[in-house]
């Protein structure tokens, strides 16, 4: 039987129009901020809630398309997500996800990074000015780890899900449980990868507040909900497979933590 939520896990007929609606939804994304920057959407929503802010900081400076250095570097991380986002729905993804959760995953994902440029704007605003030069030259302690940890994350949720594909791909593994690579460490390292590039995100912006705040959250959802679905679907698709999986694998998401 398919499990209930976004992904039904055990139905193989793919929903065109929830993966169009999804690869929409996420190429949108970084139009969208990109607008909440360099037209001044992200101050204004600020100012509606009482924050004195200068928008002038986030078009100053070296950048592409009017943005200063920032905000460029935010944007592009954006559309990087995004467009991972559409390769794993064009060439990742077997199972059915329907136009309604589709949408609901696009909006949360678009949700997130609009809280995110919101942080980003606010952070500017009281900011010195961007110097002349390069873009780089602009990064702080926390632009270069977040874009090292959103790389990171990007990478492992990729490599994750690429080698699964392919375990499951081959015949001579076929109906078996994928225990190789990426797996035999952490039960969901797509998870993990996903909240990596999702702290690089919100560590760019430059609030270590916002940061844990945002992430806690996406922590929780996987932990108290996304893996104890899949747990269910698992054990009853593998049986003693996923028994013994769990015991080699004890890490669900966290290497030698949780």
């Amino acid at each position: 039987m398919p499990t209930q939520g976004p992904f039904q896990r055990g139905n193989f007929n793919i929903s065109l129009a929830g993966s169009a609606i999804f690869a929409l939804g996420r190429v949108a994304d970084a139009p969208l901020q990109y607008l909440m920057f360099s037209q001044g959407w992200a101050a204004m929503t600020l100012r509606a809630l009482g924050l004195r802010i200068n928008n002038d900081v986030v078009t100053a400076g070296p950048g592409i398309a009017g943005l200063g250095p920032i905000p460029t570097l935010l944007t592009g991380m954006y559309a990087i997500a995004g467009l991972r986002h559409v390769y794993w729905t064009v060439f990742i993804i077997t199972t059915s996800c329907s136009p309604a959760s589709a949408f609901q995953i696009a909006v949360y994902n678009a949700t997130v990074n609009l809280i995110n440029t919101l942080v980003a704007v606010a952070i500017l605003s009281s900011a010195p000015p961007p110097v002349p030069g390069s873009i780089t030259g602009n990064f702080g302690w926390k632009q270069w780890a977040g874009l090292i940890l959103f790389a990171v994350g990007i990478l492992l949720e990729m490599l994750a899900e690429g080698s699964r594909k392919e375990f499951k791909a081959n015949p001579r593994t076929k109906g078996k449980l994928d225990d190789t690579r990426l797996w035999s460490v952490v039960r969901h390292p797509n998870y993990l990868g996903y909240l990596l590039w999702r702290i690089g995100l919100a560590l760019t912006a430059g609030s270590l507040i916002s940061t844990v705040v945002l992430n806690t959250l996406q922590f929780s959802i996987f932990y108290f909900k996304g893996i104890p679905d899949i747990t269910g679907y698992m054990e009853t698709k593998y049986g003693k497979q996923w028994g013994a999986y769990k015991k080699r694998v004890p890490s669900a998401m966290i290497p030698f933590l949780l």
